[in-house]
């Protein structure tokens, strides 16, 4: 087995063969989370039926919470931009890596004045836009989840979280939207996968140098 096969069949002893962890450790309990991403465990994370078009997306990523406002008395809304990256596939085609950006408003109930605890949560809005498609949150279905920060000592946190999105697909330019076929979307915080791996590269390149010294 050559370096490069030790190495990949190392990491993937660990989990880290495109899997990343649930939850996150953070030193900023605020929400979003500073760092981590929101995946969808499945592969496929919805199907739209546009006109004239079967539209699966998949690998979605969702991350780099930036522009963040918060405000509320007793719930927490939350107003931030954000980045979601992933794979299209139309008509059963080869899959096409798409980038979409564009602004969220989550809500979390009774956060106002807790640091700690397990929060319900609500997405309220998702506008997101890039390569000739939007997706949104659905205005009609509500997605709701949870988020768990509980403090381990030391400074640090460790924050779980997840929501079960309705989106729907427009491909022109929001004159007709188009829902998911699949229901919901479960998206979950995670570590970061591309840390993850780098984790994973470096054990197993300590244990190919240990090796050799041997």
């Amino acid at each position: 087995m050559n370096a490069g096969l030790r190495i990949g069949f190392f990491a993937c002893s660990f989990g880290l063969c495109g899997v990343a962890s649930a939850g996150i450790i953070t030193v900023d309990p605020s929400l979003p989370p500073t760092i981590g991403a929101y995946r969808t465990p499945a592969q496929v994370h919805a199907e739209y039926l546009a006109p004239g078009a079967d539209i699966v997306l998949s690998d979605v990523n969702h991350f780099g919470f930036t522009n963040v406002v918060r405000f509320g008395a007793t719930d927490e809304l939350e107003t931030f931009d954000s980045t979601v990256t992933g794979n299209v596939t139309i008509n059963g085609g080869p899959p096409i890596a798409v980038m979409l950006v564009g602004s969220v408003q989550t809500e979390v109930f009774g956060k106002v004045g807790n640091t700690t605890g397990t929060f319900n949560t609500e997405m309220l809005q998702l506008n997101l836009s890039g390569g000739g498609i939007l997706v949104r949150e659905s205005p009609t279905l509500a997605s709701t989840g949870q988020t768990t920060i509980a403090d381990l000592g030391g400074g640090t946190f460790r924050i779980d979280s997840f929501f079960d999105v309705f989106t729907e697909l427009s491909l022109d330019g929001g004159q007709t939207w188009s829902p998911s076929i699949r229901g919901p979307a479960r998206v979950e915080l995670v570590a970061e996968p591309g840390a993850l791996a780098l984790f994973g590269l470096g054990l197993a390149g300590l244990g190919l140098s240990r090796r050799r010294q041997a």
